[in-house]
């Protein structure tokens, strides 16, 4: 197995569209509807890479980040957001 990643998002299509991304690969894909279920999975589990959204209802994806780069800063984090700012 290549790699094990983590998409944190709460629109469902955009979790399916990863999975369907990454089928057939060598990839473990896991995803995470808030950013409170997918921060326990990376703590929980050893990931390669987690892909988190930036704005989500109760914890965001820069909260996510700033958790894990105290917890697992080795861990690559990339936040992505389908909003035209980050205001």
């Amino acid at each position: 197995m290549a790699g094990k990643l983590l998409f944190i998002d709460d629109e469902d299509i955009v979790l399916k569209s990863c999975r369907r991304i990454f089928a057939g690969g060598d990839y473990r894909v896991d995803t995470a509807p808030s950013g409170e279920e997918g921060l326990a999975m990376a703590l929980a589990t050893n990931y390669d890479v987690v892909v988190t959204d930036l704005k989500m209802p109760g914890m965001g994806g820069i909260e996510v980040l700033k958790t894990l780069r105290k917890e697992r800063p080795e861990l690559v984090v990339v936040v992505f957001t389908g909003y035209a700012n980050v205001e």
